[in-house]
């Protein structure tokens, strides 16, 4: 994200959306009917609470899908050589950002994909959500070399009965996911993506850790969103990394941007929300001087998603990158915080 006039748009949408705004006007107390005859005392009557929305998703159902998408995984994943019937089957579980990084690794090597042991999810569920129904969960994942970390997988309903993953990000090593909020049936509470009872709406999220991982802790965003190295530590690496790829003739830029895929939010105990959500970075690098960069080859990294050997005139390579960041409640004074990722480069342009 670049540019005043876009950093003009994100202040009138922060002065809308983040600013407080208080509109007040009690209405007046009913008065008493008027009754003919001697007074007769009333006794004032509570009335019953609304019953609760029946839930789009069940538990047993959310339950239900997550074991079939992780257990059809394990056993895909680990066919070796790949089919192409197991990949189509493993793309045909995933979309957005997962079906993105699939794809990508896929391409990038012809052996089984990563195997893992899952524990038992902690469903989140929301009893009342939009019009494509989703549920998250958070579970511990183990790799063949016995590190486990806690991934936080986000699934969601396509059509009539067509359930996929959206989205895995792995919670940071030694970092715990807030409460959630849930009602006495273990549903959980969504918020939507213009919610103004958090510090930052959901829909804003996006956009303003893009422009924090651009412009770094002197940026509009510095203060909203607490430093780290997914936010200001992605501008360090960028404002070290332009004057070293100056001197080896070649011109670079690394810009963020929210994706277009669904933002996703729930309440948490204190009052705030957990977001879930992507960005797509998308870096270039550009030969200046011929011969001072003729020999700009492949990295090692890039090597696996195309078949050039070195650059002519310009790479550009574009990562999809799959976040979790907890948001404060309204008026707390404190920074969101960016707590899980996962990501890597998904599409890989030589010119």
């Amino acid at each position: 994200m670049r540019g005043h006039g876009r950093r003009g748009l994100l202040s009138l949408a922060l002065a809308v959306l983040i600013g407080t705004s208080a509109c007040g006007g009690g209405d007046a107390s009913p008065k008493p009917t008027p009754t003919t005859g001697s007074p007769v005392a009333t006794v004032a009557s509570t009335p019953s609470p609304p019953p609760s929305p029946v839930p789009q998703v069940t538990l047993t159902e959310a339950g239900r899908v997550l074991a079939g998408i992780i257990s059809a995984d394990g056993v895909l994943g680990a066919a070796t050589p790949h089919l192409d019937a197991d990949r189509k089957n493993i793309l045909e579980q995933t979309r957005d950002g997962q079906e993105a990084l699939t794809a990508a690794a896929f391409s990038s090597s012809s052996d089984a994909l990563p195997h893992y042991t899952w524990g038992a999810p902690d469903l989140l569920v929301p009893r009342v959500q939009g019009s494509a129904p989703w549920f998250a969960a958070i579970v511990r994942r183990e790799d063949t070399a016995g590190k486990a970390r806690s991934a936080v997988l986000t699934v969601i309903r396509q059509g009539r009965d067509d359930w996929r993953l959206s989205s895995t990000s792995l919670l940071d090593v030694g970092t715990r996911a807030p409460a959630i909020v849930k009602d006495a049936d273990g549903y959980a509470t969504a918020l939507g993506e213009e919610d103004t009872t958090v510090e930052i709406s959901p829909r804003l999220m996006a956009p303003l850790h893009a422009t924090s991982a651009e412009e770094g802790a002197q940026g509009f965003a510095a203060g909203l969103i607490e430093e780290g190295p997914h936010t200001t530590g992605y501008a360090d690496e960028i404002a070290e990394k332009r004057p070293a790829e100056k001197n080896a003739c070649l011109g670079y830029d690394s810009i963020f941007a929210a994706s277009d895929y669904p933002v996703h939010a729930l309440r948490t105990a204190d009052g705030g929300a957990l977001v879930l959500y992507s960005l797509i970075r998308t870096t270039t690098q550009t030969v200046k001087v011929e011969p001072c960069a003729s020999d700009f080859r492949i990295p090692p990294d890039v090597a696996k998603l195309t078949s050039d050997s070195f650059v002519r005139e310009e790479l550009r390579t574009v990562e999809t990158q799959l976040y979790v960041s907890t948001v404060p409640a309204k008026n707390s004074g404190g920074p969101a915080k960016v707590i899980g990722y996962l990501g890597g480069i998904t599409k890989v342009t030589v010119s």
